[in-house]
């Protein structure tokens, strides 16, 4: 306790951080620029940083959720022990430019392969010390990246990823809720029915309007349950949603040769953190990956707040960005395996 107290004492006074707004391109995509802050403590460089990757759905360089900015925290806490980070706007996000709602997971992929590239084209970057973190999707985006780009990545810091398909993420995060809300069993499993053919359905690029047609056949006792998913259709068109339900994450971990931390919040709502902890395991085991640590934390949701319930409408609530006992867990770690 008194060694957290001490390095939150020293984060309280350190030198301000550096920040540079700054953009680059995507070569793999036109017409997509991602606007960006790069910062960094004063100092002697070149220095070792970091890319920090935000969850789903259009997130701006904060990744601001709820009121709260979990990678500004993350990003503020790396710059006061000597850690440069780069974080950017989605495309199509705040100052970014391209088409969000167009974009898959792959697209994605891609522009955090263009922050890599900025990161490793900077003087004061230290191309031998460059990581990536990343929250919820972007895990899944950091392991993708630090697979196709071995040479470049150092190590990578996964925090509430995944390592099962997303159809099978979206189907559990549905069941958790609605056993946490207390609703009838007959719901839950009418519901992952559904789902399930809703999800194939999607990933097979059917129309909507051979969904709605699906939903209207569906058993008399299922019927009150297919309104929900009727509003759903829209989403369920989404080139993103298509790509994310069907990838599977365990094939990028088991590439992962580099150093890997990963944390799950064990109050977390949002992705199960035991399914994907034990996958992430496995997934290192077949890969042989012996640098490879994973970590379920107690008390802590979705966004390594401490939390009651763990559900996303506690978040705001909580008054924390992130866990101080997460922020010197990365830090510690990081720093380890950086050392020369």
């Amino acid at each position: 306790m008194r060694r957290l107290a001490f390095s939150l004492l020293l984060f309280a006074f350190v030198p301000t951080a550096r920040a540079e707004d700054v953009t680059y391109q995507n070569p793999k995509a036109s017409g997509v620029e991602l606007a960006a802050t790069f910062s960094r403590p004063p100092g002697e460089t070149p220095i070792p940083a970091v890319l920090l990757l935000p969850g789903a759905g259009p997130q701006d360089r904060d990744e601001t959720t709820a009121g709260i900015k979990p990678l500004k925290t993350l990003s503020d806490y790396l710059n006061a022990h000597n850690i440069a980070t780069l974080r950017a706007d989605d495309r199509g996000v705040g100052a970014s430019t391209g088409d969000f709602k167009s974009a898959t997971l792959q697209d994605f992929a891609s522009d955090a392969q263009a922050g890599l590239a900025y990161l490793l084209q900077r003087r004061d970057v230290d191309p031998r010390r460059i990581g990536i973190i990343g929250h919820g999707q972007g895990a899944i985006l950091a392991a993708i990246v630090a697979a196709e780009m071995p040479q470049q990545v150092s190590f990578v810091v996964l925090l509430s990823g995944t390592a099962v398909t997303g159809e099978k993420v979206l189907l559990g995060q549905t069941a958790r809720a609605e056993m946490a809300a207390g609703l009838p069993d007959e719901q839950v499993q009418a519901d992952l029915r559904i789902g399930t053919v809703m999800y194939r359905m999607a990933m097979a690029g059917r129309p909507g309007a051979e969904m709605q047609h699906v939903l209207a056949g569906a058993p008399e006792e299922w019927a009150p349950f297919t309104v929900a998913w009727r509003k759903q259709i829209p989403r369920l068109q989404s080139p993103w949603l298509k790509s994310f339900l069907s990838y599977d994450p365990s094939v990028a971990l088991e590439q992962l040769k580099c150093p890997v931390l990963a944390l799950f919040g064990e109050k977390d709502m949002t992705i199960d953190p035991e399914q994907n902890a034990a996958a992430m395991k496995r997934a290192f085991s077949k890969g042989h990956n012996h640098e490879a640590k994973v970590k379920l934390l107690p008390g802590l949701n979705y966004l390594f707040q401490k939390a009651k319930t763990g559900m996303p409408n506690e978040y705001e609530a909580l008054h924390e960005s992130f866990d101080p006992s997460v922020l010197e867990e990365i830090q510690g770690w990081i720093a380890k395996v950086i050392q020369p």
